[in-house]
């Protein structure tokens, strides 16, 4: 260091005072400025913990409505085999009433066969009743005397024999039908 540097030294002291004083008001200029960093940090920090309050809450009612929403599904479970166990007794009535359906099928097809045997047996009967109304005015007029009844008893047979063979085709349709239908 020279005599110049020892001189010049006080100046240059003075203007590095010069300086730190400029910036020490500069930083208390800011300090007075901005929020304190403590005070700052503590804001954030409450916030923060508002936040995570929040998030607690929205966790506790999740939780709540997963709770809620696993009861429902065990209660969705115990109707649906409910369900399933009704589906089933359905479907095993279903396959019964089919059965029955063929079976009342079949003798409905019996009956009408039948039917049409009974119409047949029922036309003989009305044409044998057609021959005895007729006969009925000759009896009535052959009561007069035994010779007219004895002719009318003759007609009487003659009309009757018809109606033995009717007589018998319906107790073969009557046997038919009470052994097709105990």
């Amino acid at each position: 260091m020279g005599p110049l540097d020892i001189a010049l030294a006080p100046w240059r002291v003075a203007r590095v005072l010069f300086r730190a004083a400029e910036d020490l008001n500069a930083v208390a200029e800011r300090a007075r400025r901005d929020p304190d960093p403590v005070d700052e940090a503590r804001e954030r920090l409450d916030a923060l913990f508002a936040q995570v309050e929040a998030l607690l809450a929205a966790i506790r009612s999740a939780d709540a409505s997963a709770l809620k929403l696993a009861t429902g599904g065990e209660d969705l479970l115990v109707v649906t085999r409910e369900l399933d166990s009704t589906a089933r007794t359905i479907e095993t009535g279903g396959r019964d009433l089919r059965r029955t359906g063929e079976t009342l099928d079949a003798h409905t097809q019996e009956l009408i066969a039948g039917g049409q045997d009974l119409t047949a047996v029922a036309k003989d009967l009305a044409d044998s009743l057609r021959v005895v109304r007729a006969a009925v005015p000759r009896l009535v007029e052959g009561m007069d005397s035994v010779e007219q009844l004895e002719d009318s008893v003759e007609t009487v047979a003659e009309t009757v024999e018809p109606l033995q063979g009717v007589a018998k085709g319906v107790g073969r349709m009557s046997e038919r039908l009470s052994r097709r239908h105990p």
